[in-house]
């Protein structure tokens, strides 16, 4: 229910309250001398983070009607003239799209619910050092673990912090990687829920999906919610819920502008091109009989998109039963689809059930790799320029996967000349070599059902999600790739 404030002062004092609140110094109507002129301030925020003096401009509108694209260029001036690290403007009633345009890519944010902002804006402020458990994987892995059962699982970089994705309690943890501590954590929203067997009404958290940077803001999928959400980094706060027809399941990624995030439904048979300043979004419906996806990337020039697609594929016309599964290639500026290329292996004249797991360009050799899930294919290598298969890259089961033809390889990073892989139900790391194919060497990840799910690289270390172990790994890369490393080859 939205908050009815008796005035702007009101407004106002409420705005500063919660400032307060948080530890910040915050000066209602302080008079700042600027480099130009003096000027008087709603709410002006003042603290020392890491030793250093930062400050904040913030406006309260408390309007009847939106806020209009003149005020965010005028906030953007006072906080030029002023040295303010960032401005804030709060309206009860919103913005105009003008508005957000001109917020998109400055520090300038706009908050269109205080209490929203109040409810999800640090969170969990406290620091929490990982704790390093031994004995997980081979010599040469780092294993953490997180606090609580939280099941980190989707891994995200953004400049010095991992975003991580935790299943069990419904966050984000904001990662240090190289202090191993969690700096803070974002809630995601609740719903209730009863459960199967005692029908107990219990009040849970949606579960977050995959994660995208975009104009600056994390943006984030909610399992089984109708939302997509938009974070604010900073502050850890939800700043706006999008309403996405067939809700948050599903895949994101941006455009490399940061003007557009992309979120290709699992739910129903289209993808949606969201203005990460406005939130306006248009859908694309998939390719003809296309349903179901598990990974999605925009090419570094924004021209292409590629979606994976589960089901629905055909060759030369033809559909065989089964799954079909193809990559469909999707031109951005001619806003049309150009190619698809079908990927399921055809067996006694039946397709396989796979299904493109995740996608990754390497723009050095103008090739795209695409891990499969439940194929025997492994990785696919495809030339960007014709879109035309190259290779597949293959790889047979290990001792510890005893109930699969395939090692469902679900995260691939490039590093220097190399592909790495998380190949999940052989529970290794993959070392290929990425312009021949050639398969040099594994790691073993430690074993525990559904095996490792995510990877990034970050400074010379591979960081991987093993969510039923409840923590991550760290593997040295430099040492992983030396002539005689402390680990096994491939056997």
């Amino acid at each position: 229910m939205t908050r009815v404030y008796a005035n702007w002062r009101e407004y106002q004092e409420e705005v500063a309250a919660f400032f307060r609140r948080q530890g910040y110094t915050a000066e209602v109507e302080k008079l700042v001398e600027g480099v130009r002129a003096e000027h008087k301030i709603d709410v002006y925020v003042s603290f020392s983070q890491l030793g250093i003096e930062s400050k904040w401009a913030v406006e309260c509108k408390l309007w009847k009607t939106p806020v209009t694209k003149e005020k965010v260029l005028a906030l953007k001036s006072l906080v030029e003239d002023i040295g303010a690290d960032r401005g804030f403007i709060f309206s009860e009633k919103g913005f105009q799209s003008g508005a957000n345009d001109a917020a998109f890519g400055t520090n300038i944010l706009l908050i269109s619910s205080l209490k929203d902002f109040e409810r999800t804006a640090l969170a969990t402020p406290n620091k929490f050092k990982l704790v390093e458990k031994p004995g997980i994987g081979e010599d040469i892995c780092s294993f953490f673990q997180f606090p609580l059962p939280e099941q980190p699982r989707t891994l995200l970089n953004y400049e010095d912090v991992v975003f991580v994705g935790n299943w069990h309690n419904g966050n984000i943890a904001l990662l240090d990687p190289t202090e191993r501590t969690i700096e803070k954590t974002i809630a995601l929203d609740n719903y209730e829920s009863i459960t199967s067997l005692s029908k107990v009404r219990e009040i849970r958290r949606y579960v977050p999906g995959k994660m995208a940077i975009s104009g600056g803001k994390l943006f984030i999928g909610q399992i089984f919610s109708d939302f997509i959400l938009a974070v604010d980094i900073e502050t850890g706060a939800i700043i706006k819920r999008i309403a996405i027809a067939g809700g948050g399941e599903g895949e994101l990624t941006s455009s490399c502008d940061g003007r557009y995030v992309y979120f290709a439904s699992n739910k129903i048979p289209q993808f949606f091109v969201i203005n990460s300043a406005t939130y306006e979004h248009t859908a694309v419906p998939y390719p003809k009989g296309g349903r179901g996806v598990m990974s999605m990337l925009a090419d570094p020039k924004d021209e292409f998109l590629y979606l994976g697609i589960q089901r629905g594929g055909n060759i030369n016309g033809k559909t065989y039963p089964g799954g079909n599964s193809f990559l469909a290639v999707y031109d951005l500026r001619k806003r049309r689809y150009v190619r698809n290329i079908y990927l399921a292996e055809i067996l006694n004249n039946r397709s396989d059930d796979s299904t493109p797991s995740s996608i990754i360009y390497d723009e050095s050799a103008n090739q795209i790799f695409v891990g499969m899930f439940q194929s025997r294919k492994g990785i696919y290598r495809i030339d960007a320029e014709s879109h035309e298969i190259i290779e597949n890259i293959s790889f047979e089961p290990n001792k510890y996967n005893e109930h699969f033809p395939w090692v469902d390889p679900l995260s691939q990073v490039l590093y220097r000349e190399f592909l790495l892989s998380i190949n999940r139900n052989n529970r290794e790391l993959a070392v290929i070599k990425r312009n021949s194919g050639e398969l040099l060497k594994t790691v073993f990840l430690g074993d525990a059902p559904n095996g490792p799910n995510d990877l990034l690289v970050f400074n010379d270390e591979a960081i991987i999600s093993y969510p039923s172990l409840n923590g991550l790994l760290f593997l040295p890369l430099q040492e992983l790739l030396a002539p005689n490393p402390r680990m096994a080859s491939t056997e």
